[in-house]
C-alpha cells in the first residue's frame, strides 16, 4: 500500500482533488457489519477477488461515484465517524491508493468541472 503521509502536499492536494470512479461490475453485500465486494467478470463473480471493507472503507467506496472529489468523500467520512480530518484524509487516500492498485477505479472526467 502506498505511505499516504510521505505524500507531498502538493500531490496530497491533487489527489484530493480528483474524481474517481468505479471501474468495472461488482456485487456487494453487507453481512454482520460489514461490506463484502466481489468484482465480476465474464458474468460470473470472481471469487479470487473478494474484498472485505470496513464500515469507513464501505462508505468511501458509496461514495465513489465519478463525480465527487475525494475531497468532499472526505467530508462525509468526517460528518459520518468520529474522526479528525488528518486521519480521513490519510485513511481515504490509502484506501484509494490500495482501489487503484487492484484496478477497481479509475479517474474520471466531469464535463463542466474546473
Amino acid at each position: 500500500m502506498t505511505d499516504t503521509a510521505a505524500l507531498a502536499p502538493d500531490t496530497a492536494d491533487a489527489m484530493l482533488a480528483t474524481r474517481f470512479a468505479r471501474k468495472g461490475d461488482f456485487v456487494s453485500r453487507s453481512i454482520a457489519g460489514e461490506t463484502i465486494l466481489v468484482p465480476v467478470r465474464n458474468r460470473t463473480g470472481d471469487l479470487d477477488s473478494i474484498y472485505n471493507l470496513s464500515d469507513v472503507a464501505s462508505s468511501i467506496w458509496e461514495r465513489i461515484d465519478g463525480q465527487a472529489p475525494v475531497r468532499e468523500i472526505v467530508d462525509g467520512v468526517c460528518a459520518e465517524f468520529d474522526v479528525g480530518r488528518e486521519t480521513a484524509e490519510s485513511d481515504a487516500l490509502e484506501f484509494i491508493a490500495s482501489l487503484q492498485a487492484a484496478g477497481l477505479i479509475e479517474t474520471s472526467a466531469v464535463a463542466g468541472s474546473d
